[in-house]
């Protein structure tokens, strides 16, 4: 699992601008309503860290092996990303037009390869390593690692982000 504010996000967010025919779930988008988030036990306070009870793991196992199947986001799925604060991180023009060359250039290979189409799923969240069920939809898993102090500075720039059910601060 990648922490809170590694930059999981921004990551999926440029590799969804340079792959053809490509897709983000962000595992925020499966939380479950405000009210049924766990109370941790010492802190007495909702912990939408504990992995058993801050995702809907069934839903989220069901939609990925949808999005599997059909290479589609289902047309009723909202979403709250774009309720999140957007970072811009720029990337040289001339680096991207390289890799979405490259990247279409492999999509062609793969595709005429095995004759099917090729959609890349970019799952996002902190907590994907944790269930077996989502890790069995996973072909490929990228884990950032973050220095301490850089993951603090960013945690005290955010100023909230957005789930299903949920603002926080």
């Amino acid at each position: 699992m990648s922490a809170t504010c590694s930059g999981k996000t921004t990551l999926a967010k440029h590799l969804n601008r340079i792959l053809p025919d490509s897709v983000i779930i962000h595992q925020d988008d499966f939380a479950p309503p405000q009210e049924l988030v766990p109370v941790h036990p010492i802190h007495k306070v909702q912990d939408w860290d504990a992995p058993a009870g801050a995702i809907t793991w069934p839903r989220l196992v069901n939609f990925l092996k949808e999005v599997k199947k059909t290479g589609k986001i289902p047309p009723d799925h909202r979403s709250h990303d774009h309720l999140n604060e957007q970072k811009e991180i720029k990337i040289d023009e001339a680096v991207r037009e390289k890799w979405i060359a490259e990247f279409e250039r492999l999509k062609q290979q793969l595709e005429a390869r095995r004759h099917e189409r090729i959609i890349w799923g970019l799952v996002d969240g902190f907590l994907l390593y944790w269930n077996k069920d989502v890790i069995e939809q996973l072909d490929v898993r990228i884990m950032l690692r973050v220095p301490h102090d850089v993951l603090k500075q960013r945690r005290h720039e955010r100023h909230g982000y957005h789930t299903a059910g949920m603002s926080f601060p």
